[in-house]
């Protein structure tokens, strides 16, 4: 799935479709939090059968279903809500995920930002990152008596070291690739 801004008001979605070909919508800009998916493991492909975009997650991701997407057979077509398509699952989600990041101090989607803001909203969500991977590592060190015979710039380390990290921090990990996502998708709409 690929977004780009050809215009003030409009975005270009690119996806696969059941083909393994490519489909492009022209789409407008307002409200792209109703729905796309601030998380990267999701994406939408196009059924050339039934003629709609639907949501699936990606092979090899073992997280969380977040936004209950579901094989092809079970799924319908996009919602629309004044005019603009809806997924009513990645709204709800990219509304919490919105108002975390607000809480952080990050700009949002949904509010008026410019590039120096976007900036601003990777290195603040970069600290917090930074922290609670510390806290992990910490963690680590001080259980694992290994831990001071692997290289703490390698896979490896990344590896053993997230495999300590508890359920909080997992989900905050995953919120703030979320935040990430969104900044990214922020920054694509202003350039």
């Amino acid at each position: 799935m690929k977004l780009k801004a050809p215009s003030q008001d409009t975005i270009q979605l690119s996806v696969k479709t059941t083909s393994k070909h490519f489909k492009s919508f022209e789409l407008p800009k307002i409200n792209i939090h109703y729905w796309y998916p601030f998380n990267v493991n999701f994406t939408y492909r196009y059924t050339e059968s039934k003629n709609f975009l639907y949501l699936v997650k990606e092979k090899g991701y073992t997280g969380p279903n977040l936004y209950r997407a579901d094989i092809l057979k079970r799924t319908r077509p996009l919602e629309k809500r004044n005019g603009i398509m809806f997924n009513p699952h990645v709204f709800s989600r990219n509304m919490y995920i919105m108002d975390k990041a607000r809480s952080l101090g990050l700009p949002t989607i949904r509010e008026s930002y410019t590039i120096s803001d976007i900036q601003a909203g990777f290195d603040r969500l970069g600290d917090c990152m930074q922290a609670v991977r510390e806290q992990i590592e910490n963690r680590f060190i001080w259980d694992n008596d290994e831990a001071w015979y692997v290289d703490n710039a390698s896979e490896e380390w990344d590896e053993k070291v997230y495999t300590q990290a508890t359920e909080e921090e997992s989900n905050a990990l995953i919120e703030f690739g979320e935040m990430y996502s969104m900044l990214n998708i922020m920054r694509k709409l202003v350039e």
